[in-house]
């Protein structure tokens, strides 16, 4: 695990985008199934996800979050230097989506865009990577994208997956600020957990398969338990921060029953644990920044906030920062089931 700490940069805004198809986790077909159901709602507090269209992906879903950020924000296509989109779910193997969404924004050629292939650790891998160059950068604006369209990625009878992921992206504003407060990451990974949430179809193994996502669900209960506590605790010591210190903490939404025994373990109450997943399922990368955005937005734009921000999954790849946000210009969801 390494601790790092950037500073003079800023997050100015958030917009994310859910698709507007809701599945509910109901199963009606015998009392026995209603009964699994019930007790897998029950567990995780998934009581819906959102769902995707064949025609809705990550990138089109990723270009309606940053054309109403940038809009929101007032950049300019001349503004931007540098999208980074996160995601599990690119519409081609190549080119990545980081490229096309320069093109389809409109950024200048010396726009630097790029993909990167992390999962529930995206958001806060992708705002450490952004961050950090961004500092090296002429131009003082940078767009991180996260987020997935994981039902594109299962059977609806693979009721390990099918129950607890939703689909939807994110669009972060970051720019460069002289007085921007230091934000302290804590990142680690262990690929021995490979094999315990993986994509085995569609790669060059296994290159016509169908794809079908594999969880085991215990181990990723496991794993969470075992690594979370000590990269939060790594941040909140780095920050100077007791969890009494801190307004907010955002875990990645997995998992209702997970989370609380996080929170409960690492000194957060019930107030200062935000849990979001309820209506939308486990997003992915997407997952905190959404959570913000349904939960935060009304604080988020008003005054500085203190928050831990914590996101684990795929890999074994983890990520916490400990941060002062600013009031945001924006921090808004885009429900197109409302549009």
């Amino acid at each position: 695990m390494t601790v790092i700490t950037v500073n003079k940069v800023s997050i100015t805004g958030i917009v994310s985008v859910l698709p507007e198809t809701s599945c509910e986790n109901v199963d009606g077909s015998s009392t026995s199934a209603s009964e699994e159901m019930a007790r897998i709602v029950a567990s995780t507090g998934i009581r819906s996800r959102r769902i995707a269209s064949a025609e809705q992906t990550a990138l089109v879903l990723g270009n309606i979050a940053c054309v109403s950020l940038m809009q929101e924000l007032g950049w300019s296509s001349e503004d931007v230097g540098l999208i980074v989109f996160v995601t599990q779910t690119p519409d081609y193997p190549l080119p990545g989506n980081a490229i096309q969404l320069q093109h389809k924004l409109g950024l200048t050629k010396q726009t630097i865009a790029f993909d990167v292939n992390l999962g529930c650790s995206g958001f806060v891998y992708g705002l450490w990577q952004v961050s950090q160059l961004l500092k090296g950068l002429s131009k003082g604006k940078a767009l991180l994208v996260v987020g997935d369209t994981t039902s594109h990625q299962y059977s609806k009878e693979n009721r390990a997956v099918s129950t607890l992921f939703g689909d939807a992206v994110s669009a972060i504003g970051l720019e460069k600020d002289p007085n921007g407060e230091e934000m302290v990451f804590s990142l680690g990974s262990d690929g021995a957990g490979a094999p315990y949430l993986i994509q085995p179809q569609g790669g060059a193994l296994a290159p016509g398969a169908a794809p079908e996502l594999f969880m085991d669900g215990m181990q990723v209960f496991v794993f969470t338990l075992r690594e979370v506590p000590s990269s939060v605790m790594a941040c909140l010591d780095a920050k100077g921060w007791q969890s009494q210190n801190v307004d907010y903490c955002v875990l990645h939404q997995a998992n209702e029953m997970m989370l609380k025994r996080l929170g409960n373990k690492l000194g957060f109450t019930q107030e200062q644990l935000i849990i979001s997943m309820g209506e939308v399922g486990n997003t992915s990368s997407a997952s905190i920044p959404l959570a913000l955005g349904l939960c935060l937005n009304d604080r988020l734009t008003k005054d500085s906030t203190k928050l831990v921000l914590s996101g684990f999954g795929v890999g074994w790849s983890w990520g916490t920062v400990a941060l002062t946000l600013p009031p945001l210009k924006v921090c808004k969801v885009i429900d197109l089931k409302c549009v």
